[in-house]
């Protein structure tokens, strides 16, 4: 498949991020649902190592830290994500073996929640000011 370069390539970056965070809300929400079922073990999708397979690729968007106070640079995924069962916690005070946080399984929700909701938020400006260039930058007046 074509991929889409117009905007540098970064619209393709910023799909990819959207599907590799709905994966992860899909996993973080089947976690909740089953606190409370005995034995079940915890998943989670690894999106930082899957961000770094997509940085990897020199045909990919690359990013950089141009002045020493930028933030660190963070890639996105090329897809959506490997869900693995999380380690063992080290202490559990639950005796049913069910291995989910529910306190960092929300935390993981909101952080997520935020993430997606950001990268869905560029994408749209993206789309806004390709839409403002091919209507003239005045709406088509």
């Amino acid at each position: 498949m074509e991929t889409f370069k117009l905007c540098g390539g970064s619209i393709e970056l910023l799909s990819r991020a959207l599907d590799v965070r709905s994966s992860n809300h899909n996993v973080i929400v089947s976690n909740i649902a089953n606190a409370d079922t005995p034995n079940y073990k915890a998943f989670h999708v690894e999106v930082e190592k899957e961000m770094e397979k997509f940085a990897d690729d020199p045909g990919r968007l690359q990013m950089r830290r141009t002045q020493p106070a930028h933030m660190p640079v963070a890639a996105v995924s090329e897809v959506r994500g490997t869900a693995r069962a999380s380690d063992t916690p080290q202490f559990s005070l639950r005796g049913d073996g069910n291995t989910v946080d529910i306190d960092r399984s929300m935390a993981d929700l909101a952080e997520n929640n935020l993430l997606y909701n950001a990268a869905a938020q560029i994408i749209q400006q993206k789309f806004q000011a390709l839409k403002s260039a091919i209507l003239g930058g005045n709406g088509g007046k």
